[in-house]
């Protein structure tokens, strides 16, 4: 029976990839002012998406491109690589939602052999962004397209297994089978998970469900 293992967390990072490659194009002062607003505000729902997408606008995809390759190569979590192989050598069905820009997801699937990989899609005209998003991906749409992806690859809730450590990724774990709290930043995570990891090494997860996985 083929499986599908979802991930919200393959990157260290210290405010999320959409702010700090932000942070990294001289925008740091804006995106921690979004970052701190954000804090207030993430028990009761998403917010500033937006706000982050008008950050990016006037810098090219090319640039843009270049920085989420070196941002994922940089900071990819210890054993990404070792477990996501492992996996497939399993054949299991391994993707990767997130609010991140899909300019970085897809830089991850430069790295990493992920089946799918669905992320925000900022606007861009003529190579450049306009500030504006093309597609939103908040906390609720990632519901949405892991039942998109369950349809697809046509698995089942009892096959899934999702990998999260942020609030945001609550909402999908109605839609999966099992919820590990893979090293999560909050506790309302923890409280609401199957299975616990404390560790920042990605590939602790099989000692966890060697026996499912």
């Amino acid at each position: 029976m083929k499986k599908l293992i979802v991930f919200g967390v393959l990157l260290e990072s210290k405010m999320g990839a959409f702010k700090d490659i932000l942070a990294s194009l001289g925008k740091e002062e804006e995106a921690l002012k979004v970052e701190k607003e954000y804090q207030k505000r993430k028990l009761t729902g998403p917010w500033g998406l937006e706000k982050l997408a008008e950050l990016y606008r006037g810098f090219s995809k090319r640039k843009l491109k270049e920085m989420a390759l070196k941002y994922c190569t940089e900071n990819l979590r210890k054993g990404t690589r070792e477990t996501i192989d492992e996996l497939k050598r399993r054949d299991f069905v391994v993707g990767a939602i997130s609010s991140d820009p899909q300019f970085v997801m897809d830089a991850l699937t430069e790295i990493i052999p992920l089946d799918f990989s669905e992320g925000t899609k900022l606007e861009f005209k003529k190579g450049i962004a306009t500030g504006r998003i093309e597609r939103k991906i908040d906390r609720y749409i990632k519901v949405d397209i892991l039942k998109e992806k369950k349809r697809e690859y046509g698995i089942e809730k009892e096959n899934v297994i999702l990998i999260g450590d942020a609030i945001t990724e609550l909402p999908m774990v109605k839609e999966a089978g099992v919820f590990i709290a893979f090293d999560a930043k909050e506790e309302e995570v923890e409280d609401i998970a199957k299975i616990i990891i404390r560790d920042k090494d990605l590939r602790k997860i099989f000692g966890y469900f060697h026996q499912n996985i």
